[in-house]
Formats: C-alpha cells, sequence, structure tokens
C-alpha cells in the first residue's frame, strides 16, 4: 500500500530537515565588499547555505570573532566580529532575508586609531566595527542570484548581500 506523505524529508543519514508540508528548498546567502578602485575584485565578509521549510523562518549564521570575545579578557579591547547572521523566509515565489553584515575593519580604521592613541592621554583606542542591517523582500527565480547593495565600508568599497534560492532534495 502507497500512502502519499504530506511531509517532505531529505534522504540520506537523517541530517536533513523534515517539512510538515511544502518543499524543501536551499537557500544562500553571501555578504561582500566590491573595492571602490577595482569593481572586479571581491572581499567575502561571511556565506551561509541553509535548508528552509515553506513559509518557515529559518536563521543562519557565519560570524568570526578575532580577539577575546569581550573587553575584560583582552585589557578593554573587544574582539572584532566579521561575517553575516539573519534569518530567511519563504513564501511561495517570494522570498524575505533580514541580514546583519558584520563589516571588517579596514587599514584606514586601523591608521585613523593608531593616530587618536598619539593624541589621548590614556592611549586607549577602540575602533569600532561597521554593523549593516539589510531587510528586503523580492520574487525569486530558482537558481538566480540576486543582490542588494546595503551600504559602504570606510574605504568606500560596496557591502553587497546576495541570495538565491534552489529546490531542495526530494525524498
Amino acid at each position: 500500500m502507497n500512502a502519499a506523505r504530506a511531509s517532505t524529508t531529505l534522504p540520506g543519514n537523517g541530517d536533513g530537515i523534515r517539512c510538515p508540508s511544502g518543499v524543501v528548498r536551499i537557500a544562500e546567502v553571501q555578504a561582500f565588499i566590491q573595492s571602490a578602485a577595482q569593481q572586479e575584485r571581491t572581499k567575502v565578509i561571511g556565506s551561509a547555505s541553509l535548508e528552509v521549510c515553506a513559509d518557515n523562518e529559518t536563521k543562519y549564521i557565519d560570524i568570526i570573532t578575532s580577539g577575546a570575545p569581550d573587553d575584560v579578557a583582552n585589557n578593554g579591547q573587544q574582539g572584532q566580529k566579521t561575517g553575516i547572521d539573519g534569518s530567511i523566509q519563504i513564501h511561495g515565489r517570494t522570498a524575505r532575508l533580514n541580514t546583519n553584515i558584520y563589516i571588517p575593519l579596514t587599514e584606514s580604521d586601523l591608521s585613523q586609531c593608531a593616530r587618536q592613541e598619539d593624541a589621548q592621554p590614556d592611549g586607549a583606542c577602540k575602533p569600532h566595527a561597521q554593523v549593516a542591517s539589510f531587510t528586503g523582500t523580492w520574487v525569486f527565480s530558482l537558481g538566480k542570484w540576486t543582490m542588494f547593495r546595503t551600504g559602504a565600508d570606510t574605504a568606500g568599497g560596496s557591502v553587497v548581500v546576495a541570495a538565491r534560492i534552489l529546490n531542495g532534495p526530494v525524498e
């Protein structure tokens, strides 16, 4: 007796997700900086690939912290985050992306801090990483990248978030 199943399951060793209804999609999200001087060169900030059930909001994270995670353990110098985190939700052919982009410090940030150390009596300088947030909804075509410019880094490069939706594995 073959009964139709109401859920979609990924094949394999059971590490995939089980959707109560609808299809499993794969979402890929990348954040990168396009150099202001040379638009062909890009620096990837973070990327994530995740399985998404229809209508469920799914979170993702790709963050690296350099240095101590808090300012107590590192003589007042807090660790610097680089990467992306956020969530994506799919409704039919529409996707909604919420993301935070933790932009890495540039050489100009560090040199500005060095100049400030000379001027401050206590010598303390804490360069702060830039964070860009983006929320957007778009109608997607399977496999096609959609790009959103979210701002600029301190060196003038464009901060871009790219996302695409793919068909997920089928049972």
